[in-house]
């Protein structure tokens, strides 16, 4: 493929104030989910069991179809039917734990990148990712995090990058005793103005607003969004 995910972070220049908007205002773990109650665990290894399941079945029944490896046409949508879902699995893994238990933040936002830049980039683009994550994130904002990396990746890649040949994007994760603060930055084409707010965008503040949070967009340099959850 001609994207490298997870790659070492490369230094991006700093954040500078200018073309910044507020869209929302500040209003040591076992898993990343915490502790589940054991009558939950069962109930997510059953739900596991059965996406996994579910999933190899349709990629087999791919394999398997009449004549759709019979060209090259037909082999290169079979492959690229297979791929995407096994991209959208690890998507569903790193947001939700669908298939597998989720790991440790890092790994979750590694693998949810990789995933995401994968599956919304152009078949000859190259995006090299970085993610660096320093610091513990309490348990109770981890899913909020997730969640808005999710969308905000989405957006570097479905609006940054649109129409370029290559690019970066860099996740940053930084918990201390008072915030927890994500930011995703690109190089792509940045913005001018206020940006205008998508489904995405909307998801992303949704969750800095449910914990009393902030999400800012910088447009002045490529596009940085910032996330910061207070504990």
């Amino acid at each position: 493929m001609s994207y490298v995910a997870a790659s070492a972070l490369r230094t991006l220049r700093p954040v500078v104030s200018q073309g910044k908007r507020p869209l929302i205002n500040r209003s040591n773990d076992r898993t990343d989910r915490g502790e589940d109650k054991p009558e939950q665990e069962i109930d997510l290894r059953q739900l596991r069991h059965h996406t996994k399941n579910t999933l190899q079945r349709i990629i087999g029944l791919i394999a398997q179809a009449p004549g759709l490896r019979d060209t090259p046409e037909g082999e290169k949508i079979a492959r690229e039917l297979e791929y995407r879902i096994s991209l959208s699995a690890n998507i569903s893994n790193a947001l939700f734990g669908l298939t597998e238990a989720p790991g440790s933040m890092a790994d979750r936002l590694r693998k949810l990148a990789g995933a995401v830049v994968d599956m919304m980039r152009d078949a000859d683009q190259v995006i090299r990712v970085g993610v660096s994550v320093r610091g513990c994130c309490p348990a109770g904002l981890r899913e909020a995090v997730i969640r808005s990396a999710h969308e905000l990746i989405g957006n570097a890649v479905k609006h940054g990058m649109k129409g370029r040949p290559s690019g970066r994007i860099a996740i940053r994760l930084i918990s201390d005793d008072t915030f927890t603060t994500l930011s995703v930055l690109d190089n792509g084409w940045g913005f001018t103005g206020t940006p205008r707010s998508g489904e995405g965008l909307s998801l992303a503040g949704g969750f800095a607003t449910r914990h009393g949070g902030s999400l800012e967009l910088d447009g002045a340099d490529g596009t940085v969004a910032t996330l910061e959850l207070p504990h």
